[in-house]
């Protein structure tokens, strides 16, 4: 928009709210009432896909949720007494490995406390059956559903032969003869380092998901791994091997589990606001300038996000991976004395070694004023292992992807593909190496040379941050780099993890470090953007600045506040609401 438009224009919408206290085919909503003594109830919740890590939200997709959304969500259950089970409507989780086995253990918490899980799928991959096994006190699948359950695979694709045909040559210089991420575009065929690397990944992965099926199925190792080489199932032949307790429809399966743990009631927990929909509430605090969580106060500890490829990037954005915000947030948490722990959670491949080491360095300052617990998520590799070593301590899943402590480097030459498209490139340069980032010739031997000594000394920085963080002598740290990647288990062996374990392990210790009780307020980074913040992005940046300041100092927004308040009042009652409600914001 421009800024024509933003400071011209009065646009007035019409909107029309209708509120109804009607019931409908499906459960009613629930939040725990203050009552202890309320109508027992079954909690229904929806995981159709894996939960994200977490970061800064976009308001306007209202369907994600966090991995800490569904743990604190479950404990909500867990605590509440009029809620007697937990009826679970489950979809593929994809390969988020690491991220089902934390929502495994907060529902094992929720099993222990004697309040069942019930399982209820249309179509389930190995992730999302690794959770239903180990979560589920009971498993169903409608009649035309399907099991994926076939055992972990993965896809490298080799793209050396196509870019030649393409006219285009990687240059790359790569330290570590485990370190693949340079083969994709120099190599056809995957090398035997490669190969052996994967497949011990792979080998961990198919041994987490057999003991799902031997723990949590009661099936002895051969049976399960021949039901492995058996998948996909139908609904039929999934009940017969024992991998289903029931095939009916989903409202079947639901009046199953509410007869199963007495329940006069059926009631859904959304774990976040559905698709498409915004509460009145909602919507007119975010018009007044009131909406988004507010940061706790107090003593409290902090859960930052690594999550994204790492860029050396100072922008603000939704990424977590920015270098300069990343540091920035750091050292303010490292200041803040109210923030007595901080976990970090990493779900990163890696990305610029530049920035990785400024992370480093940021995470190492913070972890010698207070302590620092690294939770790993599906992954923490190259970039994302360099910044989580500089931890107090690092807690990973068996099934967490670790290490991989090598280095990339080089380009991309397009000469060929240039000329093949009829452009002559003519390039003038002072200097011996002016060019040697050109991308239409491929490096000279002296320019190679260099290349091959940065990446070196990079790898040889990596090497010594490790050792350095771990404490550990730097034989052993060489011994577990190479560019190989590590399963959870392994690297804990190997000294780059201390111990296994979550997200929620993680915030234990964390709070335990800090002397804090169990409730202690969460504070997050990146925080999740109001629908205001949100809005304010498809601005310019001056449009933008202008929007958020007027609506933080509130004087443009007056007439819109008041409004808003005695709406929302009327709204939450329970009467049936019928508003049609104009409004204007001018801003000069």
């Amino acid at each position: 928009m421009s800024r024509r438009a933003l400071t011209n224009c009065a646009p007035w919408v019409g909107m029309l709210f209708a509120a109804s206290a009607c019931a409908g085919a499906e459960p009613a909503p629930w939040d725990r009432p203050d009552d202890s003594a309320a109508t027992p109830v079954l909690v229904e919740i929806r995981l159709d896909a894996a939960p994200v890590e977490g970061g800064a939200f976009d308001p306007f997709d209202r369907s994600q949720v966090s991995v800490l959304d569904v743990v604190s969500r479950i404990a909500t259950v867990r605590e509440a007494p009029e809620a007697r089970g937990l009826f679970v409507r489950l979809g593929p989780m994809h390969a988020a490995w690491a991220r089902v086995l934390d929502l495994a253990e907060a529902f094992a918490l929720l099993r222990a406390a004697g309040k069942p899980v019930h399982c209820h799928f249309d179509v389930l991959d190995n992730a999302g059956y690794l959770l239903a096994a180990r979560a589920c006190n009971r498993i169903s699948m409608s009649p035309a559903g399907e099991l994926a359950l076939v055992g972990p695979s993965m896809h490298v694709f080799y793209a050396r032969s196509l870019l030649q045909t393409l006219g285009i040559e990687a240059d790359l210089v790569q330290v570590g003869r485990y370190k693949g991420a340079a083969d994709p575009l120099t190599r056809d065929r995957m090398p035997e380092e490669t190969r052996e690397s994967l497949g011990a990944l792979l080998d961990a992965l198919l041994r987490t998901l057999l003991d799902a099926l031997g723990d949590g199925r009661g099936l002895e190792a051969d049976r399960a791994r021949a039901l492995l080489d058996e998948g996909p199932f139908d609904a039929a032949s999934a009940l017969e091997a024992g991998l289903v307790d029931g095939v009916q429809f989903d409202d079947a399966a639901r009046e199953t589990a509410r007869r199963a743990v007495s329940a006069d009631r059926v009631r859904t927990l959304r774990l976040a606001p559905e698709a498409g929909s915004l509460d009145l509430a909602e919507l007119l605090e975010a018009l007044s300038g009131e909406s988004g969580a507010r940061a706790p106060r107090g003593p409290r500890i902090a859960l930052m996000h690594l999550t994204d490829v790492i860029t050396d990037d100072e922008a603000q954005g939704p990424e977590s991976g920015r270098a300069g915000p990343f540091v920035r947030a750091a050292r303010r948490l490292a200041d803040d004395e109210d923030v007595r722990a901080v976990v970090l959670r990493v779900d990163s491949p890696g990305g610029s070694a530049i920035a990785s080491d400024r992370m480093w360095h940021a995470v190492h300052l913070l972890a010698q004023r207070k302590p620092v617990i690294v939770s790993v998520g599906d992954m923490a590799a190259s970039g994302g292992y360099y910044v989580a070593s500089a931890g107090t301590e690092i807690l990973a899943h068996p099934t967490s992807l670790v290490g991989s402590i090598g280095v990339v480097g080089g380009k991309l030459v397009v000469g060929s593909l240039v000329e093949r498209i009829g452009l002559h490139v003519e390039v003038l340069a002072r200097g011996r190496r002016a060019a040697y980032a050109s991308a239409v010739r491929g490096f000279t031997p002296e320019e190679r040379a260099w290349i091959e000594r940065s990446v070196r000394r990079t790898y040889d920085r990596f090497v010594e941050r490790v050792a350095r963080s771990r404490r550990l002598p730097r034989q052993q740290v060489l011994a577990a780099a190479d560019g190989r990647l590590h399963d959870g288990e392994a690297a804990r062996r190997a000294g780059l993890v201390d111990s296994l374990g979550g997200l929620r392990e993680a915030l234990h210790r964390a709070r335990t470090r800090a002397n804090l009780p169990p409730d202690a307020p969460i504070e997050q980074w990146p925080a999740r953007r109001t629908l205001l913040e949100a809005l304010a992005g498809r601005f310019s940046e001056s449009e933008s600045e202008t929007l958020l300041r007027l609506a933080s100092e509130g004087s443009a927004l007056v007439p819109v506040r008041r409004s808003a308040r005695s709406l929302m009042a009327l709204g939450r009652g329970h009467e049936h609401v019928l508003l049609a409600l104009p409004f204007g914001l001018l801003v000069r």
